[in-house]
C-alpha cells in the first residue's frame, strides 16, 4: 500500500465513524503506531496536538522515549504536552491504562481539542478479541475495540500494524521501540508473539479476519443494545441501573437478559473490561431464585444486587452511602447522598398529598430538621403502632432490600430523634399537628 493510498484508507474511516481529526489531541507514546497516526492526521489537513505519558518504568529508555516525542513535535510544527505518572503495584497495566485516558480528557479540555485520538489498529482488535474470548467474555467482548466511542477515536482501526510500519518507512520516519512489548509476563505479548502468529501460519489473515468478525459483532451488537435498552431503567445519576428479570412475550428472555447484565454492568463501569461470563451467569442464576436480597462484589468497584426474583440492581460500591455526615433541612432544595431533599414550611396539611410515600407532613414545632443516614440501633415508634421499632428491622418487614437499607437517609428532629424513615414511616411524635398549627413538609425524589 502506498502511502497515499494508506491516507486515503484513513480519511475513509475517519468518514465513515464521524471522526472529527481537525483538531485532536494524539497521544503519542513514541512506538510507531502512535507516530503513524500523528504523521497521518497531518497529512489529512488536520492540527493536532500531541500529548506523551511518560510512566518512567524504563529509566533512561522512557526518558529517551519522551525527548524524541518532543523533538517530533518540534520538528513537525506540532504543540506536545508531556505529563509523568509514577504508578506500581498490581494491575498496573489496567491503572495506567485508566490515567492515560484520565490525563487525555483532562489536556484535551484545556486545549479545547476536537477529539482523543488514540494509535490503535487491526492487530490490537484481534487480540483484545481473543484475551476476552480466554475470559468467557460475550458478545460486547467478541466486538473488540469500538473505532469510535464518544470523544475518543482510533483512525487507524482497520489498519495492519504491518502496513502501519511500512507506511512509516515508506515516508522515512523514525519512530521508538518499547522493549517491554518483547516481555513474555504480558499476556498481550504473549497473545501477539505466540498466539497470533501460530494462527496466521495455519490461517493466513486470521488477525485480519477476526478484526472484521469483531465489526459484524459490533453491528450485531447494537441491535441487542437497542432491545436490551427497553428493559434497562437508569436511576440516578449513573449510580444505579434497574432491569426486570421476566421477558415481554416473544422476546428471547435468558439471553436478552444476559446481555442487558452486561449491558447495564458496561454502561456503570465503562472503562471496565467486559464482564466474565462466570460472574453473568452468577448474577442471572441468582435472579432465578425469589427470596431475598443476593449481592456480587463485581469488578471495577461495582456492586450488583438481586432483590427477590425482579429486578437487579447495579451501583458503585459507596455511592449514595457516604456524602455529608449530616445537613440540615431548611425551606428549599438540598442534596443528600443520590437525593434531592425539598423542604417547605407553613404549608396546609393535604391528606391526600401526604398518602405519596415520598412525602412527609411533620410537626413545624420538633423542627429545624436534619438529614443523615440511617445507623445502626435507629429506632422509630411508627405512627399507629404503639410502641418502638428498630429502624431497619422496620424497612425489612416492608421489602426494603437488604443491600438498600442501610443506604437510606432518614429525618431527625432538633433532639435526633427520627421523624422519618426516607419512603417509609413517619413518627408518631412528629405527625403534623392540629389545623393551625405549624406543619413542615418534605419531598424526596432520587437524583
Amino acid at each position: 500500500m502506498e502511502p497515499r493510498d494508506f491516507i486515503e484508507s484513513v480519511r475513509a474511516t475517519a468518514s465513515l465513524h464521524g471522526m472529527d481529526l481537525s483538531r485532536p489531541l494524539a497521544l503519542v507514546s513514541g512506538g510507531p503506531d502512535s507516530v503513524a497516526l500523528l504523521r497521518t492526521i497531518l497529512d489529512l489537513g488536520g492540527e493536532p496536538a500531541a500529548l506523551h505519558i511518560n510512566h518512567g518504568l524504563r529509566a533512561d529508555e522512557s526518558d529517551a522515549d519522551e525527548e524524541f516525542v518532543v523533538s517530533l513535535g518540534e520538528d513537525l510544527g506540532v504543540r506536545c504536552e508531556v505529563r509523568r505518572v509514577n504508578l506500581s503495584g498490581p494491575n498496573f497495566q489496567e491503572r495506567a491504562r485508566a490515567e492515560r485516558y484520565r490525563l487525555a480528557e483532562e489536556v484535551a479540555s484545556d486545549l479545547e481539542n476536537s477529539a482523543v485520538a488514540t494509535g490503535h489498529n487491526s492487530d490490537d482488535v484481534a487480540e483484545t478479541v481473543l484475551m476476552n474470548l480466554a475470559r468467557g467474555a460475550g458478545l460486547r467482548g467478541l466486538s473488540g475495540i469500538p473505532p469510535r466511542r464518544g470523544d475518543i477515536v482510533r483512525p487507524l482501526i482497520e489498519r495492519s500494524r504491518k502496513e502501519i510500519v511500512a507506511y512509516l518507512d515508506a515516508i522515512g520516519q523514525p519512530y521508538r521501540t518499547d522493549s517491554t512489548n518483547l516481555a513474555a509476563k504480558y499476556s498481550r505479548n504473549r497473545v501477539r508473539l505466540e498466539l497470533l502468529p501460530a494462527l496466521e501460519e495455519m490461517y493466513p489473515g486470521a488477525s485480519r479476519s477476526i478484526s472484521r468478525a469483531a465489526a459484524l459483532a459490533r453491528e450485531d451488537l447494537a441491535a441487542l443494545d437497542d432491545l436490551a435498552s427497553e428493559a434497562i431503567e437508569e436511576r440516578g445519576k449513573e449510580t444505579v441501573v434497574v432491569l426486570a428479570r421476566t421477558p415481554r412475550p416473544g422476546e428471547p428472555g435468558p439471553a436478552l437478559f444476559r446481555h442487558a447484565v452486561r449491558k447495564a454492568y458496561a454502561s456503570i463501569a465503562p472503562e471496565a473490561p467486559p464482564l466474565d461470563s462466570k460472574l453473568v451467569e452468577a448474577v442471572t442464576g441468582a435472579a432465578e431464585k425469589s427470596d431475598g436480597t443476593r449481592t456480587f462484589d463485581l469488578p471495577g468497584g461495582v456492586v450488583a444486587s438481586v432483590r427477590f426474583g425482579r429486578e437487579v440492581v447495579f451501583y458503585r460500591r459507596g455511592d449514595r452511602s457516604g456524602g455529608a455526615e449530616e445537613k440540615e433541612l431548611l425551606p428549599g432544595e438540598v442534596s443528600f447522598s443520590g437525593w434531592e431533599v425539598t423542604v417547605r414550611e407553613g404549608v396546609e396539611f393535604d391528606k391526600e398529598d401526604a398518602g405519596r410515600e415520598n412525602v412527609a407532613y411533620l410537626d413545624g414545632g420538633r423542627g429545624p430538621y436534619r438529614v443523615r443516614m440511617v445507623r445502626e440501633g435507629d429506632s422509630i415508634r411508627p405512627l399507629g403502632l404503639g410502641g418502638t421499632k428498630k429502624v431497619l428491622r422496620a424497612m425489612m418487614d416492608r421489602g426494603v432490600p437488604k443491600d438498600e437499607r442501610r443506604r437510606t437517609p432518614v429525618v431527625v428532629d432538633r433532639g435526633g430523634e427520627i421523624a422519618w424513615v426516607f419512603l417509609g414511616e413517619t413518627g408518631e411524635g412528629h405527625k403534623a399537628g392540629a389545623e393551625g398549627s405549624a406543619t413542615t413538609r418534605v419531598e424526596v425524589r432520587r437524583l
